[in-house]
């Protein structure tokens, strides 16, 4: 079931509806209820085995883990930590990861003349990769003593499956969701219009601009041959934009239905390319997946007793200066190449997704004394408008290159690209007509140009508080008109039916 499907709409308008009309000691058994029966219309039936496997485990590790610490059996709740973690996270690797390994076996085997072992095929549950971060995360602060495990199975499964951030996320903690799920909501006409609000704004980014870019991405990269030099960049940065309205606008959606309930989610976006730099960016992209690493592999990782005879070794040999520096980059390394695999099984993303953005962010890093001198040399006001410009389209040059890898088939498909990139000079075709044979109408240009714009100026306001709040001061009049404005668009100029809808976001598959 797509988020932007009508079917979507109608389960979700009519659960809201029984949501506040039952009891509140319902309200979470009735969201359970809801997220089971959203799980079987979006996946395979059988797939659910495996979600059930991963809700028992999680909760008699949790429960089992608090019962030996309070024992004083440390040693019991270490034996529980591992094996939860261990079963959540061998059930996602067999699923997403045991294709890439056997592939992988084959090419190594194949060199000393042995047979091809058959290449596995599983179908995952839908958000797997999510639901798999939210529980690991779960066990740990329980272990950590952070929260107090769940001891009802039941809303362990629905901490786990809460329909809205089922699809894509973000992922989230016990900490922040717990209470949320499972106290009383009262209806509220903040909730509702808020959530209403940011829904529609989700759907705007879907249907108005992401679908309609996705159709030239698709032109250019679908044909490397006919379209060379400045086609390729094209293509490169109106990706970046193609994912970012995707997936932004399935969190607004996400976020918005969940505030209907009464629940809020975490941001998982904020103006990401307003970022000076790479760095930044990934703190302002996907928020919940970079938190989460950070918290649960890097610092452990930072900590742990290997890194340290690491740092005291390097310090010893190279000075103070490595020893601070390498150990980190070695552990954004560890960081970076699991962010890569976490997007799928394919040395594509292994090395595009993670490798390449590890290299900018350490290499700014290890250059920065010699950029300052450059700029001192220049006389470059940093804090001026045009030098922060200049920043941001750097990143954003840096991260299309970076996505390029997620986009396309293979690595030498990347290569490729790259290369006919630079093989022509044709900055002609910006102004000779060449932009409409890629499969949009003029008219389609004047509504994707628009709504980037108007995508911009919100980010420049959402830079200083809520667009939402502001809109909320405003004249009930004037509000209701861009309201129903953004409705009618999205509604008459919305990319819909069987050409655009059903598989709909591209995080969906993750």
């Amino acid at each position: 079931m797509s988020l932007t499907s009508f079917a979507f709409f109608v389960f979700f308008a009519l659960s809201v509806i029984v949501y506040y009309i039952l009891p509140g000691k319902f309200q979470w058994p009735f969201l359970l209820i809801c997220s089971v029966a959203f799980f079987a219309a979006s996946s395979e039936w059988y797939t659910g085995a495996y979600v059930i496997v991963c809700i028992i485990a999680t909760f008699l590790s949790a429960v089992n883990i608090r019962k030996s610490k309070a024992g004083g059996e440390p040693q019991k709740a270490k034996h529980a930590l591992a094996a939860g973690i261990t079963i959540n996270v061998l059930i996602l690797a067999v699923l997403k990861y045991s294709a890439f390994f056997v592939k992988n076996l084959n090419a190594l085997i194949g060199l000393f003349g042995a047979d091809a072992l058959p290449v596995p095929r599983f179908s995952s549950p839908i958000g797997i990769s999510f639901y798999t971060l939210s529980v690991v995360g779960y066990l740990l602060d329980v272990y950590w003593e952070i929260v107090t495990p769940c001891e009802n199975v039941f809303k362990t499964a629905l901490f786990t499956g809460f329909y809205p951030q089922l699809t894509s996320g973000p992922i989230s903690r016990y900490s922040v969701m717990g209470s949320q799920l499972f106290d009383a909501h009262k209806v509220s006409y903040e909730n509702i219009t808020y959530g209403a609000q940011r829904m529609l704004w989700g759907v705007f980014k879907k249907l108005v601009l992401s679908s309609r870019i996705g159709i030239i991405v698709d032109s250019i990269y679908g044909n490397p041959d006919a379209f060379r030099g400045l086609y390729v960049w094209i293509a490169a940065g109106l990706f970046m934009m193609q994912l970012y309205t995707d997936f932004s606008g399935c969190m607004d959606i996400i976020i918005g239905a969940s505030r209907c309930y009464g629940i809020v989610l975490e941001e998982n976006f904020k103006t990401p390319f307003f970022s000076r730099s790479v760095q930044e960016y990934w703190q302002r992209w996907h928020i919940t997946l970079g938190t989460w690493l950070k918290d649960y592999i890097l610092f452990p990782i930072l900590r742990s007793e290997a890194w340290r005879k690491l740092t005291k070794a390097i310090k010893k040999k190279f000075g103070k200066k490595a020893a601070r520096q390498i150990p980190s980059y070695l552990g954004m390394l560890c960081v970076w190449l699991l962010i890569g695999l976490w997007h799928g099984g394919d040395w594509k993303y292994i090395l595009g997704m993670g490798l390449w953005f590890w290299l900018c962010i350490v290499l700014s890093q290890v250059l920065d004394p010699l950029f300052k001198k450059m700029k001192t040399a220049l006389h470059i006001n940093e804090k001026s408008l045009l030098w922060h410009i200049f920043q941001s389209v750097r990143v954003f040059i840096l991260v299309s290159i970076g996505n390029m890898f997620f986009r396309l088939e293979s690595i030498s498909a990347v290569w490729a690209e790259i290369k006919n990139g630079f093989s022509v000079f044709n900055p002609e075709l910006l102004f000779d007509g060449s932009l409409r044979f890629l499969g949009v109408s003029k008219e389609d240009c004047i509504v994707i140009l628009l709504g980037l714009a108007l995508l911009f100026v919100v980010s420049i306001l959402q830079e200083k508080g809520s667009v939402l709040e502001r809109i909320a001061k405003l004249n009930p009049i004037l509000r209701w008109c861009i309201y129903l404005l953004l409705f009618f668009v999205t509604l008459i100029i919305g990319m819909w039916g069987p050409g655009y809808d059903a598989e709909a976001f591209i995080y969906e598959k993750f």
